[in-house]
Parts: C-alpha cells; sequence; structure tokens
C-alpha cells in the first residue's frame, strides 16, 4: 500500500513537471545563432521575471559581441576637447621653429566664451573633472606653502579660467575682483566660476575702475582685507587676467621660500618716476551715469606724509602675509594710502614707497636700496624703453600682446608671470604655454637656485641708501 502510493505521488509531481515545460514552450522561442532563449508573448505573471531574464541575457550578449560598454562622452567633454587646436605642434613652437609658429598662427579654433563656462559649472563636479582640476599634481612642499592670489578682471571669464587653472592648488586661495563697469553676463560667469571651488571666492567689495585711478589700487585692498580671514597663506601675488604663469606652482614655491619672507616690489628713482603723475592734485569727476574721469586741478599737490619719499615701482609685487596685515591695520600705510588718493596711477607707487622708505620699519622690506630692483612676479615686453623689449604679437598701449612666436623667449625668463595675453589673438601661444606647464608639473625642473638666492641677500647686504638715515628731512621738489 505504501508502494502504491509512493508511486502514485512520483506520478504526479512527474505530470507537473512535464506540463510546466510545456506550458514555457508556448511563450518562448529559442534563437539557434546566439543559443539564447528569448520571450515570446509572456503572460502578466510571468512579466517582470521573463523582462528581468530577457535584459540581463541581453546585455551578457552585448558585452561577449562587443567587449565592455565604452563610456559615455558627456556634451562638456566633448565642448571641452573642440577648444584644443588640432593641428599645432607646440614642443617645435616652443622651441622658436619658424615653420610651427606660422602653423599655429593659420590653424582654424573655436574659442571658449563665458557662455560655455557658465553651462559646464552648472555641474561642478563634471566640470573638475573634464577640466582637469581633479589630476593636479599637488606636492606635500606645495601644501605646505599656501599662496593667496588676488585676479583681477573685467571681461573674458573663460580666460580667467585658463589662469585659474594654471595656478590651481587646493591649497591656495584666489580672490577674484570683477569690475564694477563690466557688463552683467561678466559677473554671473566669474560667480559661476567661483562657486565650483571652496578656495576661490569673489571679492566681497566691488570698485568701479577707470584707467589709472585710485580704485585699482582700492580693488587689490579690498581683496587683501578678504585673505585676512584665511590665516594660513605666506605670500600674496596680484594679478591681471591677462597674464598667464611662466613657472609652476612648486616652482612658484621654491622661488618664493628663497625671498625668505622678504617682500619683491619693484622701485625706481630719478626720471623714471614721472613726477608729472603727482605735483598737481588729481580729482575724479563723475557723471549722472556713474562713470567717472580723472581731472588735473592744477593746484600743487601736498607732499607725503611721514616724511616719505616718493618712489614708482609696478602694480605687480609679491608681498608677505606680514606686509599685507601691516598694510591694513597700520596707521602710517593709511597716512600713505590717503595721498595716493590724489595722484595719478597710485597702484605704481604706494607698495614701493612702503618697501622702501627704511626710517619707517615695515615687515618684509628689508634693507635694499632702491636702485635696479629685479622686478620678480611679471615680465612685461615694453616698446617705450630706449630699446624696445622683443615682441613676436602686436603692440597695444606700448605693451607687447603675446603670440606664438614669444614663447621660446617666454618659458627662459626669470619672472613668474607673463603679461599679457588676449583670449582670441594669443590662443595658440595660450594653448601651448599651458601644455608647457602641464608637462613642467609632472616633471619638476630644476629653478636656478643662486639667483634667486641672490635677491634676497642683496636685500641684507646692500649698504643703506640715503632714505635710512635722513632725520630732519628739508623736502622740496628736486627731492620727489
Amino acid at each position: 500500500m505504501f508502494k502504491k502510493s509512493r508511486l502514485i505521488v512520483a506520478a504526479v509531481s512527474l505530470a507537473i513537471v512535464l506540463y510546466a515545460i510545456n506550458s514555457r514552450q508556448l511563450f518562448v522561442k529559442y534563437d539557434i545563432k546566439t543559443g539564447v532563449t528569448f520571450n515570446k508573448q509572456p503572460s502578466a505573471m510571468h512579466m517582470n521575471q521573463t523582462f528581468s531574464t530577457r535584459s540581463s541575457i541581453k546585455n551578457e550578449v552585448i558585452q561577449k559581441t562587443l567587449g565592455k560598454p565604452k563610456k559615455q562622452v558627456t556634451n562638456t567633454e566633448l565642448e571641452f576637447n573642440s577648444f584644443k587646436i588640432k593641428n599645432i605642434n607646440c614642443a617645435n613652437v616652443l622651441k622658436g621653429d619658424e615653420s610651427a609658429i606660422a602653423e599655429a598662427r593659420k590653424q582654424p579654433r573655436n574659442i571658449p566664451s563665458y557662455k560655455t563656462l557658465i553651462k559646464h559649472t552648472e555641474n561642478c563636479d563634471l566640470f573638475k573633472q573634464v577640466y582637469g582640476y581633479n589630476n593636479i599634481l599637488n606636492t606635500e612642499e606645495e601644501k605646505q606653502f599656501p599662496i593667496a592670489f588676488n585676479i583681477l578682471l573685467y571681461k573674458d571669464v573663460a580666460q580667467v579660467e585658463i589662469l585659474l587653472r594654471a595656478i590651481y592648488r587646493p591649497q591656495n586661495y584666489y580672490c577674484l575682483h570683477v569690475d564694477g563697469f563690466s557688463p552683467d553676463h561678466v559677473h554671473k560667469a566669474a560667480k559661476s566660476l567661483a562657486d565650483c571651488f571652496d578656495n576661490v571666492f569673489i571679492v566681497s567689495k566691488t570698485e568701479n575702475i577707470v584707467y589709472q585711478s585710485f580704485q585699482r589700487l582700492q580693488a587689490d585692498l579690498n581683496c587683501m582685507a578678504d585673505h585676512l580671514a584665511k590665516p594660513d597663506w605666506k605670500y600674496l601675488i596680484n594679478l591681471p587676467s591677462q597674464e598667464l604663469p611662466i613657472k609652476t606652482n612648486l616652482q612658484i614655491v621654491r622661488i618664493l621660500k628663497l625671498l625668505n619672507n622678504t617682500n619683491q616690489v619693484g622701485c625706481t628713482r630719478g626720471i623714471g618716476i614721472i613726477m608729472k603723475r603727482f605735483l598737481h592734485r588729481y580729482d575724479y569727476v563723475y557723471d549722472e551715469n556713474g562713470t567717472y574721469k580723472i581731472v588735473n586741478t592744477l593746484e600743487k599737490y601736498k607732499l607725503p606724509p611721514h616724511h616719505f619719499l616718493t618712489a614708482k615701482g609696478t602694480a605687480y609685487v609679491l608681498l608677505t602675509h606680514q606686509f599685507v596685515k601691516y598694510v591694513l591695520t597700520s596707521q602710517i600705510a593709511k597716512d600713505v594710502l590717503d595721498w595716493c588718493r590724489g595722484i595719478l596711477s597710485p597702484d605704481e607707487y604706494y607698495w614701493s614707497m612702503l618697501n622702501f622708505n627704511h626710517h619707517v620699519p615695515v615687515p618684509g622690506s628689508g634693507q635694499e636700496a632702491c636702485l635696479k630692483v629685479t622686478e620678480l612676479s611679471t615680465y612685461v615686453s615694453w616698446a617705450i624703453t630706449k630699446t624696445p623689449d622683443e615682441c613676436h604679437g602686436k603692440w597695444l598701449r606700448h605693451i607687447c600682446v603675446f603670440s606664438a612666436g614669444d614663447l621660446k623667449m617666454l618659458v627662459n625668463r626669470a619672472e613668474l608671470f607673463a603679461n599679457k595675453f588676449e583670449l582670441e589673438y594669443s590662443y595658440p601661444a595660450i594653448q601651448c604655454l599651458s601644455e608647457w606647464l602641464h608637462n613642467q608639473t609632472l616633471s619638476p625642473q630644476a629653478i636656478d637656485t643662486q639667483f634667486y638666492k641672490r635677491l634676497y641677500l642683496k636685500k641684507i647686504t646692500y649698504q643703506l641708501d640715503l632714505w635710512t638715515n635722513l632725520k630732519p628731512i628739508q623736502f622740496n621738489e628736486t627731492d620727489l
């Protein structure tokens, strides 16, 4: 009886299995070519199961046929890659090869714009990945020596991004000052760029800048005030947006270390001081629309305070943290600044006067005489010197706008930055210089240690100039 029951159960089970197999044949078919079973018309009961099975089998077949699926290229990557000039031999351009330079000039180019920058920075993670910010080589030596940067701009935020990318490190700080007179789209593009980084920010107070005005100097001071909220940086470098580095960040760090916590500020006396800029007081005359012009009042201007002698340098300087703090907190520095409000181009006088009037102790000034001072921050090629500097580009307001033909000269100079480049005109030069800097970062090149070290030794071994020990000073116009 028991055996008979077992036989009945086995027979029923076999019948159920056969029925299930026969039922499945109603909605599947077998593909002889691929050896894969696909659904015909599955019932609602089997829909989820068969769909999942079909998808996994299909993906398996595709992967066997094509290999691993290719990474999808985003529109951001496509556009970013389209900005690269294809047929350009940067290695030969940097060697000064005339045929390579001529060929570079002829190549068609797709220039990045504020519109593409705004669009790309909508997704900051993708932007930083595609543009290479996530892959920047950053040594421990650089991490231990953060730098603060001022970047003053009024147009071409896409060029600002190229500059930022060339000098960017997570430990550094970058203050963007957008001219108050700039169009709204420039402000929007700059903010969209800054918002993608924790260490890039828009200045808290914007100035409306006119050429040779006090506001140009004030814009730098506004950024400096914001930088003081970040206590760990070592030096401050101020840049206009049309500069590019000709040294890597690691090289800049090593050069600044060799300056041994002293400022690097240009200084000129004698005929180069341009006395007409401060012999008379200049005023600002505003129009109804908020713009202004600078007017010579022909009124004899007052002498600088605290027995300061006038000295001229440039707007571009390398300043220690302690010096910047002094500028913003010292009453003497504020008094000299107030005097600068009534002169032309005060940004070319203020830093030099504070750094070279040695009767007032100023942090980082050393004791260097105002005589043939090396201006280390920025190289500018001028047309108004007795023997005009080299320029393979074009002259604009007596300054060379660099082209690809200038790169061989630029990459061999001692300065940290070069001014100026224009986004559209200089684009082949910008691309090749950016490529060269990237390669230099991957294979760090030695710097001329003795050359930069001598700049510091000069500050402490120079015999003190007459400014140092002038007690009762009798001023007259010839002193200025």
